[in-house]
């Protein structure tokens, strides 16, 4: 029974120290950027498919701290590459074996003779009136096999 309550008293932890995180990156954002100051945070998870497709195809910039989180994540060889160039080609939404209800953006690491693609599902938009940007990505995917590299 104690091992089940600190299990509990951890998660509880956990998620309190997420959401003072996410509140302060909020606070951070919006006192930084008068343009900001008039966004709205939107997480993906609360909204549906056709608002997310909608919001996809507006996205017009990928927050700092977003490109953070796809340069950490993974593997040495995509961190070393991400740290040399870090390019977001596009953001699309999910085609199989993506979750096709999800938006996601693909991101090319590393100079040209040696690169590496991925795509990051899009957890977070903060939404104004002109400008539409990414500011949480989440788990990274292989790029569908469909993509098409814009690149010649």
């Amino acid at each position: 029974m104690t091992s089940i309550k600190a299990a509990h008293d951890i998660l509880a932890d956990v998620l309190m120290m997420r959401a003072v995180c996410l509140g302060t990156v909020t606070a951070v954002l919006v006192s930084a950027s008068s343009a900001l100051a008039e966004s709205g945070w939107l997480e993906s998870k609360r909204l549906e498919a056709s608002e997310i497709k909608a919001l996809c195809e507006r996205v017009s910039d990928i927050r700092l701290l977003a490109r953070m989180q796809m340069i950490s994540s993974g593997n040495a060889r995509w961190r070393r590459l991400s740290r040399q160039e870090l390019a977001i080609e596009a953001t699309i939404m999910g085609v199989p074996p993506l979750n096709p209800s999800r938006c996601y953006a693909i991101a090319r690491a590393g100079a040209a003779d040696e690169q590496e693609r991925r795509a990051f599902e899009v957890r977070d938009f903060i939404v104004s009136t002109n400008l539409t940007s990414v500011l949480l990505v989440g788990r990274a995917y292989d790029p569908p096999p469909s993509w098409v590299d814009p690149s010649p």
